[in-house]
């Protein structure tokens, strides 16, 4: 083995290798399209995607930079440093990014390999230029600079054989997983439809809610207005520096920008404040949007709806948290929409959300209800949380094993 002193991230190579600048391996993709023409992608931690639902969308007459099958693209700004991949189809992203087509086709799987390894993104960020670290950014004249391994091409011929055999591996604990958390998921909305729709009681009578979506309610519930029940507030924060919160449907959570997902904004000032049990709810897309109960203080998108229980002794804040989320998980807030997208973003207006009627137990009942879901939500919730985090580990695992085989560091089993 011999060492390689200043090219920091590869270490020691194995004695027949050397390197070779990425300039000669790749060369930039410089053409503009219109996303009107080239289908919109975007680049995450998890890959090239088509565009997130929840993404700034261009104007009409913005430039973006051309993407091509087999492409790797790689976004240029360190706040966003991991958000990579090699694109399976054509399609246009942002110029931000980096789109960058191999060379040699021959090649081109081993050399994608290295730069999705682990430690290819220090690298790449080392070779940036800013003024702090969330405005660093890496340029393509910069990037075309960074050592890469180059190994006998037989080697690499070895090296991606091996990883794919490894990833196929990967893949079906993947499948798996994702099957696992399906249905975990199933069985928490079950949960919730039921409880919040029949209670905890033994009921013998019964009656019709009247709400399209509610069905048959205990005969002693009552349905109110949305308005007799929450009280909405508009509060603008009017400063910086507020923790910016994310409504996902993992619940509102602070936004982690690193993770190139979402819309940001230049500006936070003009953000809506949300206080701890606040109710914040994406509005605009109730199919895949969601709605939640704030743990945080912080503010949120000014598109979105914030509101709050007006008098507590009458109304439980968790039941009324599965109330609204049973309205997204059945479409119950979608039917009562109006738009004209076709793809469930419709918008559930104020004057119709405030006069939705919703059910009312009696307050002891809320309060049963809420504590049942309580438990057998937030168990699965734990569960769901740990099968995450294992798909997780396998996607970092996956850059460690690339880094691993592609500088060398562990030999390609001999068959």
């Amino acid at each position: 083995m011999r060492e390689i002193n200043d090219i920091i991230w590869l270490g020691e190579l194995p004695e027949n290798w050397n390197t070779i600048e990425l300039g000669q391996v790749y060369e930039e993709r410089k053409v503009k399209v219109k996303e009107t023409i080239y289908e919109p992608l975007s680049v995450t931690m998890n890959g090239i995607v088509p565009q997130l639902a929840s993404a700034v969308k261009a104007a009409e007459a913005s430039d973006r930079k051309l993407v091509k099958k087999g492409d790797f693209v790689i976004n240029s700004r360190s706040d966003r440093k991991g958000a990579c991949g090699v694109s399976e189809r054509d399609g246009s992203c942002s110029v931000i990014n980096i789109v960058i087509r191999p060379r040699d086709l021959y090649t081109a799987e081993y050399y994608n390999y290295v730069l999705l390894s682990t430690y290819f993104q220090e690298e790449f960020y080392r070779w940036g230029h800013g003024i702090a670290s969330d405005l660093w950014t890496t340029r393509w004249s910069e990037m075309r600079k960074i050592k890469l391994p180059n190994p006998p091409d037989s080697v690499k011929k070895k090296i991606v054989f091996h990883i794919k055999s490894k990833c196929n591996e990967i893949a079906r604990l993947e499948e798996d997983t994702y099957r696992i958390i399906e249905q975990y998921k199933i069985l928490k909305k079950s949960y919730i439809e039921d409880l919040i729709t029949h209670g905890v009681r033994e009921c013998e009578r019964w009656k019709n809610s009247g709400e399209r979506g509610f069905g048959n309610i205990p005969s002693h519930w009552n349905m109110l207005k949305i308005k007799r029940i929450f009280k909405i507030r508009k509060e603008i924060a009017g400063c910086e520096g507020l923790q910016l919160l994310s409504i996902t449907q993992k619940g509102i959570v602070p936004k982690d920008i690193s993770r190139n997902e979402g819309q940001t904004a230049a500006d936070y000032s003009k953000y809506q404040v949300v206080h701890i049990d606040d109710y914040a709810m994406n509005h605009m897309d109730l199919r895949t949007g969601w709605v939640d109960l704030s743990s945080y203080e912080g503010v949120t998108s000014p598109d979105y709806r914030v509101f709050f229980i007006d008098d507590e002794m009458r109304f439980n804040k968790d039941y009324y948290k599965y109330v609204m989320q049973y309205c997204y998980i059945k479409e119950v807030f979608y039917s009562a929409a109006q738009g004209i997208n076709e793809n469930g973003r419709y918008r559930l207006k104020t004057d119709s959300f405030l006069n939705f009627r919703l059910m009312v137990p009696p307050i002891e009942e809320q309060v049963e209800i809420a504590k049942k879901l309580n438990e057998k939500v937030g168990a699965i919730n734990k569960i769901l949380e740990s099968k995450e985090r294992f798909l997780e580990d396998l996607i970092a695992y996956k850059k460690i094993m690339f880094y691993e085989y592609v500088t060398g560091k562990k030999e390609v089993p001999k068959i």
